[in-house]
């Protein structure tokens, strides 16, 4: 198999007890998985430009306030390949954007321009209905920051 070595920044975008994911399709599997928007770093890039130029290109949204939380080291499966990515994760204040500050969900346009549909998706699947997190270890991260 394949190995990708890779570096991605992505986003955390709260409203009101959930938090924006895209729903991404394997094409080599179709398994779906929800990510937070963002992308790969490009050289010279550093996580938080690499970061604010996704969003931008993803959902046309400039970001204001961003905070670094933290980075997740993880494996994943993408398109036959086993990725191992460093994982920067940002936290985002509400853009000011009347459609995710409505709690609207958007699509995202990724780099080869296939649009993604977007959710909000809560911290914790109770119900284990949802499909799988990417990077699963999120709401680990994501815990002790939103019990402050």
């Amino acid at each position: 198999m394949e190995i990708e070595t890779r570096q991605a920044a992505l986003c955390v975008i709260w409203h009101l007890g959930s938090f924006l994911v895209a729903e991404i399709i394997d094409p080599r599997t179709g398994a779906l998985l929800h990510r937070p928007p963002g992308g790969g770093i490009e050289e010279g890039e550093s996580p938080e430009q690499a970061v604010r130029r996704e969003l931008k290109e993803e959902l046309g949204v400039a970001l204001t306030h961003l905070r670094a939380l933290g980075v997740i080291d993880h494996i994943w499966f993408w398109k036959g390949r086993e990725v191992q990515e460093r994982a920067w994760i940002f936290w985002a204040d509400l853009p000011d954007d009347l459609r995710l500050s409505q709690g609207k969900a958007i699509e995202v346009t990724d780099a080869n321009g296939k649009r993604h549909k977007t959710l909000w998706r809560p911290l914790d699947d109770v119900r284990e209905a949802l499909p799988p997190l990417c990077p699963s270890a999120l709401p680990d991260l994501l815990r002790p920051i939103l019990v402050d």
